[in-house]
This record gives C-alpha cells, sequence and structure tokens, in this order.
C-alpha cells in the first residue's frame, strides 16, 4: 500500500526492540533497540539496530555497543537521539516527504527530561509532532480491546525492561502500576544463575535460554540445553548442559514481581470494576507474554482468566498508532500523560497509590 504523504506513525521505544507502525501500511519496522559506536571517532555511530545487536559481545575494543534504554528509561541520551532518527528515517525515508505526527508510549519510568529526549530526536528525524499516551492504553487498543466502555480492560504488558499493568475503562486509566522488571531481569537473573556456579555466558546466550528453556509455574518437560561460556575455575572456555528447571529457578524472583504487580492493582480497583475481569479477564501484552505457561500462572495467582494479544509484541506501536488516527480517543487518553508523570514520581519515592484520571 502506498505510504500516505502526511503519514501518522506510532513509536513503541522499548528497552529491547523498537517498533514502528503506520496505520494504512502497517508495522513499518521492528529492530532491536541497540546502537554501535566508534570511541576512536567521536563516538560516532557505526550500527543501529540488527548490524548494532550481531556486534553485541564480539566487537573490538574501539567500538562500544550501547542499549540506550535500560529498565524502560534512557541511560544514555546521545545514543537513543541516535537509535530513534535513524529508525524513524529508515522506517519513512523521510526525504522529500512531509513529516510525519509520532505517538510514542510512554513507560512508567518516563521522566519529563526523558521525554523531552525523544520528542526532540522524533522532530530531527523529520516528524512534524510528537504526542505521548500511556504505553498500557496503547497495548490495550492494539490488543483489539474497547477501552472506550464502561466494563473493565485489563492490560498487563510485559516488555524488555518493564510490566506496566493497567486497568483501563471509559477511554481512561482507572489503575495504573508500572515494575522495572521484563525479559532483561529474566536473561540477567539466568545469567546471574548460572555466575553463581561459577560459569560466565553473554547476555545473547542468557536471551536464548530464556526462549528455549523458560516458563512460568510448572516445568514442561524439555530436554536440556547445551551452551558454552567461560568456565572461571577452569579459567577458560567449556560447554556445558542447562536444564529446564535451573531456568526457572531463576525466573522465579522476577514472575513473582509480575504476579504481584497484578495483584496491586485488581486490589486497588473498585470492586464493581474488578468483579467483571470475571468475565472480561485480564490480556497479556510485550515479548514477555509469550513465555509459556504465563497464563496459567498468573490466572492462578489473581483468581482472573488470562489469554495472551495477537502478535504481542506488535500492541504497544499498533494501538498508539491506532489511537493517533483516532481523534476522539486521542483527544481523551493523550492529556493523561502529564498526571501519569506526577504519579508515577510517587510510584517511584515508594507511595502507593491509585491513578485517578
Amino acid at each position: 500500500m502506498i505510504q500516505s504523504l502526511f503519514p501518522d506513525v506510532g513509536i513503541d521505544l522499548g528497552t529491547a526492540n523498537t517498533v514502528i507502525y503506520e496505520r494504512q501500511s502497517g508495522v513499518l519496522l521492528s529492530e532491536p533497540s541497540v546502537v554501535a559506536l566508534d570511541l576512536q571517532r567521536g563516538n560516532n555511530v557505526v550500527a543501529v539496530g540488527h548490524a548494532a545487536r550481531e556486534m553485541d559481545g564480539r566487537a573490538p575494543g574501539r567500538i562500544k555497543v550501547v542499549h540506550p534504554l535500560h529498565a524502560g528509561t534512557i541511560s544514555d541520551f546521545k545514543a537513543a537521539h541516535a537509535l530513534i532518527t535513524t529508525l524513524l528515517q529508515r522506517a519513512l525515508n523521510l526525504k522529500g516527504t512531509v513529516g510525519p505526527r509520532a505517538i510514542v508510549g510512554v513507560p512508567g519510568c518516563a521522566t519529563d527530561i526523558e521525554c523531552k529526549a525523544v520528542e526532540e530526536a522524533v522532530a530531527q528525524a523529520g516528524a512534524r509532532k510528537t504526542v505521548f499516551v500511556p504505553q498500557a492504553v496503547a497495548a490495550a487498543v492494539g490488543a483489539g480491546l474497547d477501552v472506550s466502555q464502561a466494563r473493565a480492560a485489563m492490560v498487563v504488558d510485559i516488555g524488555g525492561g518493564t510490566t506496566e499493568v493497567g486497568m483501563l475503562a471509559l477511554s481512561g486509566v482507572v489503575v495504573l502500576h508500572s515494575i522495572k522488571v521484563g525479559g532483561e531481569a529474566l536473561d540477567q537473573a539466568i545469567l546471574n544463575r548460572l555466575r553463581a556456579d561459577h560459569f560466565h555466558i553473554g547476555n545473547l546466550t542468557a536471551e536464548r535460554l530464556k526462549i528455549q528453556l523458560g516458563y512460568a509455574g510448572r516445568p514442561l518437560g524439555r530436554e536440556p540445553v547445551r551452551v558454552s561460556g567461560l568456565d572461571q575455575v577452569a579459567a577458560g572456555p567449556r560447554s556445558r548442559f542447562v536444564s529446564e528447571d535451573m531456568v526457572g529457578e531463576a525466573m522465579t524472583e522476577s514472575l513473582d514481581a509480575v504476579a504481584r504487580a497484578v495483584r496491586f492493582v485488581i486490589e486497588a480497583t473498585p470492586p464493581d470494576l474488578a468483579a467483571e475481569l470475571l468475565e472480561t479477564g485480564i490480556v497479556l501484552t510485550g515479548g514477555g507474554a509469550l513465555l509459556p505457561g504465563l497464563t496459567g500462572f498468573l490466572g492462578e495467582r489473581t483468581r482472573v482468566p488470562c489469554s495472551v494479544a495477537s502478535e504481542p509484541l506488535l500492541c504497544v506501536a499498533r494501538g498508539a498508532g491506532e489511537i493517533l488516527a483516532t481523534p476522539s480517543l486521542l483527544e481523551r487518553v493523550a492529556p493523561q500523560a502529564d498526571r501519569l508523570t506526577r504519579w508515577y514520581r510517587s510510584i517511584r519515592l515508594g507511595v502507593k497509590e491509585s491513578y485517578s484520571p
């Protein structure tokens, strides 16, 4: 389909992946949120996305591979700027066209400064306007939930750096909770578990173990997987088998934190609305939603039926794009971003309270 001269794009700026969606064309781009910099040439950008990810753990000393977002927040503003600018230009090929309007899903940990940095990078890439929307709202819309109704719509978006849990109704957020636990934390937990046995592996190997052997609840009975790494005792490289039980044990603490976040939102929801979850259920989005057994695990912990959205990895970007293309919905959900920022600050200070739009 031919792109509009005035495209509207939804952006999911994730810790692990960045997804850019345009309503008419669908997903324009989905690439790792990784940037490679040349330290000997003034930190010039060498590669962005897939090409940069392939350098992770393999690049020579003069090349620094950067993950600009960590635990849902920007950890390297310059690299984040390069990431957003490059990927948006790559997705839309903005030369010779009128810049798009862009809407960005705001994670729970985003600060005013970080939002400003994203806005500046998107503007530099050629966008004429940037709007922010709560990530949980975007995920719900992208999952196909009708957030405009009075009935409860609950979404759990498990991304690379954060988990966003939102209770929605009447195009607004009733209760929202964000924790810095996601796929990145699961990878680190697996890495740390093997490190306790004096066996060191890289981040990509930990991620592979999560995908091949990870689970929530009960193990699936899969065979151990052989991985290679650095044996600190033998002081050299070797390979070993990693069992499903070991991976599951490593992930338990992070998954328990996700379950507690979901229960917190349910308990903070008005009773009549919470009761409707028995019919509407909880919808899981984000890459973490693909973890085997997670729906049953959360269902058992909350006593609420859970399901996984179609194409969960794309829900935030797709939902953001749909919101931007629906003026009536945009008018109702976008202004909440400022109030959400203040509410998130109270969470980071340890004040547990519900969010009221």
